[in-house]
């Protein structure tokens, strides 16, 4: 399966795109359905739910008095 995949991305020019891509894409999805990470993981097939955190799923938490703090030390 690898070498045919190889060559179908290589032909589409997405060299890019590997089995992790897709990985990390199921694990977005998951992510943005508002599902938990215990469903991420089962999916994934991880044992642990800090894998498919660590690793698949972004964090999206912005801290903005980080940004504030360095503007003030800038200016």
């Amino acid at each position: 399966m690898s070498k045919q995949w190889r060559r179908v991305r290589t032909a589409l020019n997405l060299d890019w795109v590997t089995s992790h891509t897709f990985r990390k894409t199921v694990a977005t999805l998951i992510d943005e359905q508002g599902l938990s990470a215990r469903v991420g993981a089962d999916q994934l097939g991880h044992a642990q739910i800090s894998m498919t955190q660590d690793v698949y799923m972004g964090r999206k938490t912005v801290h903005t008095e980080v940004a504030d703090a360095l503007d003030r030390i800038v200016q």
